[in-house]
C-alpha cells in the first residue's frame, strides 16, 4: 500500500495497526500516520520497497526523506531495528514517535546533513531509540511472564466484558492498557527465572545403574583405563583430544525417571485486605508455580477464596491458564478451612491422587483454626504436604494449617527462604 516514500505490504500494515489498536490504513491517512507506517516497516522488516518517483508526493518527500536518512545514520537505531526485526509487537514505533517533536511537513528543512551534529533530530531520535529499546525488553519480559495464560478471543482484560467477536487483542495492547497486568507479568517473569534456577540446582536421582559403555566427556563416568592415559606424556595428549571431541570411553548410566507427581494446588486469598500490591505479588507467584508444575508434568489447580471459594480452575500439564484467573477481584473475609477442604477434594478426585501432592496457601490473615486438625489429618492420609506464605503477618498464624510456613516481607522479589521450599522440593 502506498505511503509517503515506500510501498508497504498490507499484511504488515494490518499488524502495525492491530498492535497499536489503530484504524485500518487508508489512502486518506494524514502524513504523520503514513510516516509511522514506514517507520514500523523499517523496524519490523528492515527493507522497504521505494515507490516510483512519479508516485511520490513532492510536497512531503523532503520531510520524509530527512527523517529516514537520520534513522539510517544512527547506529543506535540500527541496533533497535535488529532487536525488533520480525516481531510486530516489539516494533517500537509508538515509543519513538511519542518522544519526538517532528516538524510540520511544510516547515523549512534544516541546513545540516541528516545524522550530523547539527541535525536537530539526531539527539532526540537517539534518546528515543534508547527508551524504545528498554520498552522492547520490558515487553518481552512481560510476555514471558504471561506465556502460560490463554487470553480468550474477543475479550479485553475485564473478564466480565462482552464478547464482541473481534480478533484477539494483541498482548502488547493489553499490557499498555492495564498497569496491574503489566506489573503481574514482570514479577511473574522474574519469579519464573528464579524457579528455573532452583530446578537446575536440584540434585537429580534415577541415573545410577551402569548398563553399558559409551563415548562422551563426563569426567565422573570415564573408565579407569582411559584415565590411566594421563600418566603417559604421549597418551595424555591423545586423552585430551578424545575429551575435546567427546570420544572418551565412559560408563552409561540409567535408571527409572521419577514420574509426574500429584496436583500442585494453590489456595490464593482474595479477601478485601489482599487488594493492591499483595494480590499482584500473589498472582505473579501463581504464574510461576504454574510453569513449575508444567516443568514437573504435574496438574495445577488454583482456588481463589475469601469467605467462600470465589474462583476455581484446574490446568493439566502443558495447558494454559484462562485469563479470567488474573482478574478475580478482592473483597470479603477469609475462610482458610473452606479453601483447604476444596483443595483436598481436588487432590482426592484426581487420577494422580495416590502420588505426592502439595498445597500452597497464600494469605495475609489468619482464620478460625477449629477445623485445622481434621483437615491436616485428611491431608496426611492423602500424602499431601502444605506450605503457607504469610504476607506481612506472622508465619505462626498459618501454623495450624501448614506443615511449613514462611513470612513474606518483600512484595517486589522472592526471598531465598521462600523460593527454596517452593521450587526445590
Amino acid at each position: 500500500m502506498k505511503r509517503l516514500l515506500f510501498d508497504i505490504p498490507k499484511w504488515h500494515l494490518w499488524q502495525h495497526r492491530e498492535h497499536r489498536e489503530l484504524p485500518l490504513a487508508r489512502d486518506s491517512d494524514n502524513p504523520r500516520l503514513r510516516l509511522e507506517d514506514e517507520l514500523f516497516e523499517r523496524l519490523h522488516a528492515g527493507e522497504l520497497d521505494a515507490l516510483p518517483p512519479h508516485e511520490v508526493n513532492p510536497a512531503l518527500a523532503t520531510w520524509a526523506e530527512r527523517f529516514h536518512a537520520t534513522c539510517e545514520a544512527l547506529p543506535v537505531f540500527a541496533r533497535l531495528a535488529a532487536e525488533c526485526r520480525g516481531d510486530p509487537g516489539a516494533a517500537a514505533t509508538e515509543t519513538i514517535l511519542g518522544l519526538l517533536d517532528l516538524s510540520s511537513p511544510d516547515a523549512p528543512s534544516p541546513q545540516a546533513s541528516p545524522g550530523s551534529s547539527g541535525d536537530p533530530l539526531r539527539r532526540p531520535l537517539a534518546a528515543a531509540c534508547g527508551v524504545a529499546s528498554r520498552a522492547v525488553d520490558e515487553l518481552r519480559e512481560a510476555t514471558e511472564g504471561l506465556a502460560t495464560v490463554y487470553f480468550v478471543p474477543g475479550t479485553g482484560t475485564d473478564p466480565g466484558a462482552p464478547h464482541d467477536g473481534a480478533h484477539v487483542r494483541p498482548l502488547a495492547a493489553l499490557l499498555r492498557r492495564d498497569p496491574r497486568l503489566l506489573r503481574i507479568a514482570l514479577l511473574a517473569g522474574r519469579f519464573k527465572r528464579i524457579a528455573a534456577s532452583k530446578r537446575r540446582q536440584r540434585v537429580k536421582h534415577g541415573a545410577d545403574e551402569i548398563t553399558d559403555i559409551e563415548q562422551g566427556a563426563d569426567l565422573a563416568r570415564i573408565l579407569p583405563a582411559e584415565l590411566a592415559k594421563l600418566c603417559h606424556p604421549r597418551h595424555r595428549l591423545d586423552f585430551m583430544r578424545s575429551l575435546l571431541e567427546r570420544q572418551v570411553l565412559q560408563y552409561q548410566l540409567s535408571g527409572n525417571e521419577v514420574l509426574g507427581r500429584g496436583p500442585l494446588v494453590l489456595l490464593l486469598d482474595k479477601s478485601g485486605s489482599m487488594d493492591g500490591s499483595k494480590d499482584t505479588w500473589a498472582t505473579a507467584l501463581a504464574l510461576a508455580l504454574l510453569e513449575h508444575a508444567h516443568a514437573e508434568r504435574r496438574p495445577f489447580a488454583l482456588i481463589d477464596f475469601n469467605g467462600s471459594v470465589t474462583y476455581e480452575t484446574t490446568v493439566e500439564a502443558g495447558d494454559q491458564l484462562p485469563h479470567e484467573a488474573l482478574f478475580v477481584s478482592c473483597g470479603g473475609g477469609t475462610s482458610i478451612a473452606t479453601a483447604f477442604e476444596r483443595g483436598l477434594e481436588i487432590i482426592a478426585c484426581h487420577p494422580r491422587a495416590l502420588r505426592k501432592s502439595d498445597i500452597v496457601l497464600i494469605t495475609d490473615s489468619g482464620s478460625d483454626p477449629e477445623r485445622a486438625p481434621e483437615l491436616r489429618e485428611r491431608a496426611r492420609g492423602l500424602q499431601v504436604t502444605s506450605l503457607g506464605l504469610a504476607i506481612e503477618v506472622s508465619q505462626e498464624m498459618l501454623g495450624p494449617w501448614c506443615d511449613e510456613a514462611h513470612a513474606v516481607s518483600s512484595l517486589s522479589s522472592l526471598d531465598e527462604n521462600i523460593a527454596a521450599p517452593l521450587f526445590t522440593a
